[in-house]
C-alpha cells in the first residue's frame, strides 16, 4: 500500500514526523512520502534520526508547493527532491511565510468588510498570536464567531470547512471574496521548473478540488509545465474521477500516484494509507514505472 501525500506539524498537520511514520507502519504503508507545504523542515529533523525505528517501508522525499495558474492558487507535488537545494530555492522565490500570510490576510479581511461581514476588534493584530498556520483558516474561524456572516456563504460545506471555503471563495476568481495572490505566489511554470532543478518529478495533486476550473487547470499544466504524473487516487475522489485520471495518464503516458492528504487531527476522518472509510488502500504496483527515479 502507498501513501505519497501526507503532512506533519512542520506545515498544517498536527503530528510530528515520528507519529506519521509510526501510523504509516501500523497501517501497512510500504511506500510513504511526507509532503509538507512549501518547506523541507521535516527532512532536517529526520536527518539526525534513524527512521527505521518507526517505519519499515520505503521513504520517498517529497514536498507540496503552492503555485498560481489561471488566477487560481493550486499546488504541485515534487518527489525525489534534493531537500537542501529545495530549501535554498524556496527562500529565494517564495515570500517569507509570515509576510505572505499577513498580506493575504489583509486582502481577505478587506474583501470581507466590503461585503458587510462582522469581526471582533483587533482581529488582524491577533492573527500573529494565534499560532494558526493558514490566514484563511484563521479568518474563517473568526468569521464563524458571528452567525450573521452566514448569509454571505452560500453552502453549508464552505461555512463548516475552511478547505472548501478556500477553494470556493478566496481562491475562486468568480467570488466576491477572491484574493488575487498572483504577486504572492510563484507561477506554476516556475514551481515545476524548481522541482526539476531539485532533481524531482512533478505531479499534479487533487485536481478535482478546483471544481469547474479543474479541466482548464489540468489542460494548462499539461501544456505549459513539465508534468511527470498525476495523483489519480485521492481521499475525496469518486471512482469515476479516479478512472478518468487513470485513463488520462494512460493516454498521455504520465505516471500514477496516490495520496491520502493526511493532516492528523486537522482532518480526523482521513487516515494514512486508507483515506476516508478505507476508500484508498492503493497497491505499490502503481509505482513500478517510476519509483527508481525518486529513490
Amino acid at each position: 500500500m502507498v501513501d505519497l501525500h501526507t503532512h506533519t506539524n512542520c506545515s498544517d498537520g498536527t503530528d510530528d514526523y515520528k507519529a506519521v511514520l509510526k501510523k504509516a507502519d501500523a497501517a501497512g504503508v510500504t511506500y510513504l512520502s511526507i509532503t509538507d507545504h512549501d518547506n523541507c523542515c521535516v527532512y532536517d529533523q529526520i536527518k539526525n534520526d534513524d527512521i527505521t525505528k518507526y517505519y519499515k517501508g520505503v521513504f520517498i522525499k517529497g514536498i507540496e508547493l503552492q503555485a498560481f495558474v489561471l488566477g487560481v492558487s493550486i499546488e504541485l507535488l515534487g518527489y525525489g527532491i534534493d531537500t537542501d537545494y529545495m530549501t535554498k530555492a524556496i527562500n529565494e522565490i517564495y515570500l517569507p511565510f509570515k509576510e505572505k500570510g499577513i498580506l493575504y490576510m489583509t486582502r481577505l479581511y478587506d474583501n470581507c468588510i466590503q461585503l458587510g461581514m462582522r469581526f471582533d476588534e483587533n482581529v488582524l493584530e491577533e492573527y500573529e498570536k494565534s499560532g494558526i498556520y493558514y490566514p484563511t483558516l484563521y479568518l474563517h474561524n473568526e468569521m464563524k464567531k458571528h452567525i450573521e456572516n452566514r448569509r454571505f456563504v452560500q453552502d453549508d460545506e464552505s461555512w463548516e470547512a475552511e478547505s472548501i471555503f478556500f477553494r470556493k471563495y478566496t481562491s475562486n476568481p468568480d467570488s466576491s471574496l477572491y484574493v488575487d495572490a498572483g504577486d504572492l505566489v510563484p507561477s506554476a511554470e516556475r514551481v515545476a521548473k524548481l522541482i526539476k532543478k531539485a532533481g524531482g518529478l512533478v505531479f499534479i495533486p487533487h485536481i478535482f478540488q478546483y471544481e469547474d476550473k479543474s479541466e482548464n487547470i489540468l489542460r494548462y499544466l499539461m501544456e505549459h509545465c513539465e508534468i511527470d504524473g498525476i495523483e489519480c487516487y485521492y481521499s475525496t475522489f469518486s471512482k469515476e474521477q479516479t478512472d478518468y485520471l487513470l485513463n488520462y495518464c494512460n493516454k498521455h503516458n504520465k505516471y500514477i500516484s496516490a495520496g491520502s492528504d493526511y493532516h492528523g487531527d486537522n482532518r480526523a476522518n482521513t487516515k494514512i494509507g486508507c483515506g476516508i472509510n478505507n476508500n484508498l488502500c492503493v497497491s505499490e504496483d502503481i509505482l513500478n514505472d517510476w519509483k527508481d527515479k525518486v529513490l
